[in-house]
């Protein structure tokens, strides 16, 4: 009966415009495009006329308006105190979802309107529909205006939108005030409410004790968890690190017959994995197939990642076939982790025989493995290569993204090709792909250790310009790149930037400004900066004081680089082999041998190798001044 009503209706509308030659209609879909000119609400029934009018009201006019592409109906309506819209399209438009925002608040405007109103439930829909497009803080501002202005008394369902879309946007502690609030109504408690809130405080790495509490609660007072609940707090626990944790829930799951599915195991499976615990991972998988729970893709991507990160290739290869044979079949995202694990151990041969596997069965390549390969490539210095892949992902319609650019351009950058760097920098913006944070610091670091560093520094401000804030390892490398190439002004003027705009300046920037004076020749700058670190609420670390160390022995200053090594020593910072050679070779340049012997011998006793500056000035001594060669032979097998 509804459908012949819905036909009735349908039909009745079509005859109301049946004189205009610009709708189009009979036999397939009527479409009607409303606000919007560019989207199509919805297709049958889109009854925006009175499904209670057996004629269409005086109020409903029609304007009909050409473009120069499509023949478009625009519905100009003005809503009567009588009108009222089809409850069935509410529910049908919400179903389907909507292109666009405006199409979504266009069609709430028109619920608002219609009398009588129609209920909680149609409104929930709508929300919801507007969730699912993510649009979090409109449908927060929707449920508001449905309040002030007295519409409908919200229920539990509107309200558990509100905690899901304030969980979404990490407010999980205004989630928490509408709880209070559902309470306050008197509406009962659901895994739903409770599930949403545990989800909210897993988001959040330092909440997770309160979601494994909140858990407890809930089971203590009588909620039963559905398999839902616990599937989000066990993915919890083991995005922290918590495994043994979500492996005890399960253990609890099936005492109490909770119902424990594939997605449960899945997580548990994929936590053991991503830990290189893979025998247990399969352990779990045992025990699941021995329950009668199927495996899914998903299960076996996660043993065959575990697998490849374990160097098993034989055994990823006799899964896949498992997988094959049980009628699973592999996804791109199964075929991308053999060939990024390929990749990453330089077998990029093996990984493009798994490439062409993937297009004989007529697999999709994504972005994902055109990036893999093109990493693949560049780790083994063939940029060339590279390249050819971009341009084969280019000419096959998949367009590169923001990864992709930033793996040429860190390729070029460590070869110091940075015309084609800055080239392919260039080129994101003509293909309206925005640099992120990555591509900028791989630009400004290539262009420091080019000896660029000034025009690195404009990277910083063009950065800027474009609204990406730079953070501490954008700064520390140009930072670097000034004091190496000795442009201490414009190192200290970057530095004082930085103080200005309350960056948390730890030790590593105090020691690459130490180290920039030092270069530049300004040690007593470099000693006042270093004794003023325990002001400022610092310890220098090892690096720091090899870094003056060395600063002391190049002015000749031998006796205070020695106390500051016992300083060093009495202050609980071990010296590294950097340190003792550092020092060791101030001492041989000032032909102080016998304290340099010294210095070399307690070095190696600890464990650590004279480097090759070290060894050269060994030899160079011993041809001009009879170095005992024994010393020299024992130094040279400790390299």
């Amino acid at each position: 009966r509804e459908r012949e009503r819905e036909r009735e209706e349908l039909t009745m509308m079509k005859r109301a415009v049946v004189a205009s030659s610009n709708l189009r209609h009979g036999g397939g879909v009527f479409s009607l495009q409303i606000g919007n000119p560019k989207s199509t609400i919805c297709t049958i029934p889109y009854l925006i006329f009175l499904t209670n009018h057996p004629i269409l009201d005086h109020n409903f006019r029609f304007s009909f308006h050409h473009t120069s592409t499509d023949r478009k109906v625009e519905v100009v309506n003005s809503f009567s105190s009588s009108r009222t819209m089809s409850s069935k399209f509410v529910r049908e438009q919400c179903k389907c979802g909507f292109t666009n925002l405006d199409d979504a608040l266009l069609l709430f405007n028109q619920m608002v309107q219609m009398r009588p109103l129609p209920s909680i439930v149609y409104f929930t829909q709508l929300l919801s529909a507007i969730v699912r497009m993510k649009h979090y803080t409109t449908a927060i501002s929707l449920l508001k205006k449905i309040e002030l202005l007295g519409i409908v008394e919200p229920d539990v369902y509107s309200l558990n939108i509100l905690i899901n879309c304030y969980c979404h946007l990490n407010r999980v502690d205004i989630g928490f005030s509408v709880l209070g609030r559902i309470l306050k109504l008197g509406y009962e408690l659901n895994c739903i409410t409770l599930t949403t809130l545990i989800r909210g405080l897993c988001d959040d790495e330092d909440r997770m004790g309160q979601a494994v509490e909140l858990f407890n609660d809930m089971v203590v007072k009588g909620f039963q968890p559905d398999v839902v609940t616990c599937a989000t707090i066990m993915n919890g626990l083991c995005k922290t690190g918590n495994t043994s944790a979500a492996i005890g829930l399960l253990k609890k799951m099936e005492e109490r017959n909770w119902g424990a599915d594939n997605v449960v195991y899945n997580t548990i499976i994929d936590s053991l994995c991503k830990d290189r615990l893979v025998a247990e991972a399969f352990n779990l998988f045992s025990v699941m197939m021995s329950k009668g729970i199927l495996p899914s893709v998903v299960t076996y991507n996660s043993l065959i990642h575990g697998l490849c990160s374990l160097n098993k290739w034989k055994e990823a290869t006799r899964l896949l076939n498992e997988m094959v044979n049980r009628k699973i079949g592999p996804t791109v995202r199964t075929f991308n982790i053999l060939v990024d694990a390929l990749c990453k151990e330089g077998k990029i041969a093996e990984a493009v025989d798994i490439v062409e596997v993937m297009i004989q069965r007529g697999e999709e390549l994504n972005v994902v493995t055109y990036n893999t390969l093109m990493d693949g490539y560049c780790l083994q210095g063939k940029f060339h290569e590279a390249k050819k892949i971009f341009n084969l992902m280019v000419g096959r319609g998949c367009p590169p993204d923001v990864h992709s650019y930033n793996i040429l351009i860190n390729g070029y950058c460590k070869k110091r090709r940075m015309a084609e760097a800055l080239r392919l920098f260039h080129e994101m913006s003509r293909v309206r792909l925005a640099p992120d944070i990555v591509t900028y610091t791989t630009l400004i670091g290539g262009l420091c250790h080019s000896g660029k560093p000034l025009a690195a520094r404009e990277i910083l401000n063009e950065m800027r310009a474009c609204g990406q804030d730079p953070d501490l390892m954008t700064y520390s490398t140009l930072l670097d790149g000034l004091c190496k190439s000795q442009h201490l002004v414009e190192a200290m003027a970057l530095f004082q930037e930085m103080e200005e705009i309350g960056l948390h300046l730890n030790i590593v920037f105090y020691s690459i400004l130490i180290d920039g004076m030092c270069r530049a020749g300004n040690l007593e700058a470099a000693r006042e900066l270093f004794c003023s670190l325990s002001t400022k609420g610092l310890q220098p670390n090892t690096h720091t004081y090899t870094i003056m160390i060395n600063g002391l022995c190049k002015e000749g200053l031998l006796s205070e680089a020695n106390m500051l090594l016992k300083k060093m020593e009495e202050s609980g910072c071990s010296p590294d082999g950097c340190t003792y050679n550092v020092i060791a070779q101030g001492f041989l340049r000032n032909n102080e041998i016998s304290r340099a012997v010294q210095l070399l011998h307690e070095m190696v006793e600890k464990g650590f190798s004279a480097d090759a500056s070290t060894v050269t000035m060994l030899m160079d001594l011993s041809d001009n001044s009879g170095l005992n060669q024994s010393v020299l032979e024992m130094f040279h097998k400790s390299t």
